[in-house]
Parts: C-alpha cells; sequence; structure tokens
C-alpha cells in the first residue's frame, strides 16, 4: 500500500495525539481513487493509562468506519468530532472523496449530514460479517484488503459532476487565493446557484461552508504546530475582514481562541497531556 505523505489538518493538538496514537493512512486502489480518499487506520494502547479524548476538524467528506460494536457510516459534519480512547485497539476508515459517497448512496448527501447510517443501509447484505473481518486482520495492509472490495460492489459508474466537484474542492483545499465562493465560481464556469445546488447533492455543504472549513484547516494546522505566525497576519492571508472576526470565526468551531490553541498545543506538544 502507498502511504499518504501530506500532514493531516484535522487532528487538533497534534503533538499529544501522537503520543496517544498510531496514525497511518494509505492510498486507494486506482480503480476507487475516484471516490475514496484514503483509508485511515487508528491504533492506540493505553492499558493502565488514563482516557484520551481525540479532537478532529471533520473534512466535507464521509467516513465509513469499522470499530467493534460501532462500524458506521458517518457523514459530514458541521462541528468538532470528539472520540474517546481507552484500553487497546484499533479502527478502521475509508475516507471517501466530498463527493465520492454520492455515487453509492444514491441520494442527496444532505440527507447525510451531522448522522451516521449502519452499514447495511447502504451496503445491504454483503456488509453481514464485515465488521468481524475487518477488524481480524492481522494488519493495515490486511484491514484493507478486505474492506476495499466492499466499497468495489457497490460501485457504479461515477458520475461526471462527481468528478468535477472533487477537483474544485481540492482547488479550495490548494488555492489560497480562493477565499470567497465568487472567487471559485470565477475557476470552474458555474454560476453561484448552479454551484450551489451541486455542492448540496453531492457534498451535503454550502461553498461558502467548504471554503470556510479548508482555511480553518489550514488555521488548525499552523497553529497546532506552534509556529510563531503573527495572528493578524494569518487572518488576512485566510481572507478575514479583521482580527476579530477571524478569532470568533475560529472559537466558535474549535472552541478556543486562536491564541489560546496555539499555547495549548504547545504544552501538550511539550508534556502529552490529554486534552481537557
Amino acid at each position: 500500500m502507498r502511504p499518504v505523505t501530506a500532514a493531516p489538518k484535522g487532528v487538533l493538538a497534534p503533538g499529544a495525539a501522537a503520543q496517544r496514537f498510531r496514525l497511518g493512512r494509505y492510498l486507494p486502489a486506482e480503480d476507487l481513487a475516484a471516490v475514496v480518499e484514503h483509508y485511515w487506520v487508528v491504533a492506540w494502547d493505553l492499558t493502565g493509562q488514563p482516557p484520551y479524548v481525540q479532537r478532529t476538524l471533520p473534512y466535507p467528506a464521509v467516513n465509513l468506519v469499522f470499530e467493534r460494536g460501532r462500524t458506521a457510516i458517518y457523514g459530514p459534519m458541521h462541528g468538532i468530532f470528539a472520540y474517546e480512547l481507552q484500553g487497546a485497539g484499533r479502527v478502521l476508515g475509508i475516507r471517501f472523496r466530498p463527493a465520492g459517497f454520492r455515487a453509492l448512496l444514491g441520494a442527496p448527501l444532505t440527507t447525510l449530514v451531522d448522522r451516521t447510517l449502519a452499514l447495511e443501509a447502504v451496503f445491504g447484505a454483503v456488509a453481514d460479517g464485515a465488521e468481524a473481518a475487518v477488524l481480524a486482520a492481522e494488519d493495515d495492509a490486511g484491514m484493507v484488503a478486505v474492506a476495499e472490495p466492499l466499497v468495489r460492489r457497490r460501485l457504479m459508474d461515477v458520475p461526471a459532476t462527481v468528478v468535477e466537484i472533487n477537483r474544485l474542492v481540492a482547488l479550495v483545499e490548494a488555492d489560497r487565493d480562493i477565499l470567497r465562493v465568487d472567487d471559485l465560481v470565477a475557476r470552474c464556469g458555474l454560476g453561484v446557484r448552479a454551484l450551489q445546488r451541486l455542492f448540496a447533492d453531492l457534498v451535503g455543504m454550502t461553498p461558502k461552508w467548504v471554503i470556510r472549513r479548508a482555511r480553518l484547516h489550514e488555521a488548525a494546522h499552523r497553529l497546532g504546530q506552534g509556529e510563531a505566525v503573527d495572528l493578524t497576519t494569518l487572518a488576512q492571508d485566510l481572507g478575514y475582514f479583521d482580527h476579530a472576526h477571524f478569532t470568533q470565526d475560529f472559537k466558535q468551531v474549535i472552541g478556543q481562541s486562536p491564541s489560546a490553541y496555539r499555547e495549548a498545543c504547545a504544552r501538550k506538544n511539550d508534556s502529552g497531556d490529554s486534552q481537557e
């Protein structure tokens, strides 16, 4: 399997997280690359240690998660996702591309926002025994090898609109000059309303929300690394009118001001303390 080399931007307090669990991420087979972003494995052993709560800032994406007794399909989420790790265990996740799961769901992605579905609701009888089989695999590669055919059997043709919206979301994440919906419109040749309809159907979120989330991912990533970046300059780089608006937006989603988050990450990077 080919590993994903780019650093994950959604893991909050990454220094402390690295001391509590192992995160592996792997690219999908070529025939699934149009709908699957990557596979991820989280493995931990906290035997004899206190539980650890990991918080993540979700991407605009659906995740299929194989976890003992809790296997489910998680729709795109507006807020922070918090998960408590305790004892020892491992989880396999399939993160779909932003519009990728629409090709499997057969319904608008707005129906899955902030919701979870049982595996059987989408994959039917094929899902029987999938959790046990995946988690019984010896290693990361084995888990992926068991899970991958499940997606392959469900996947039909991938519409051109799915490919295009995935391209636009990737463009938003890569191009820091895309700060507003009009910036995205100028790069895709679609009108605002057409773009909004496609995003609602295929991603479940608005273009404005996707742009905002990408900028918050960038902010949290840079601050989580302890960068001594000027917060006013960072706010301007991310397209905010001023520092106050950036702080308000960041705190509303992350739960801390940018400066408080940076300081907390620096402390946890040094001590490995779990998040409160």
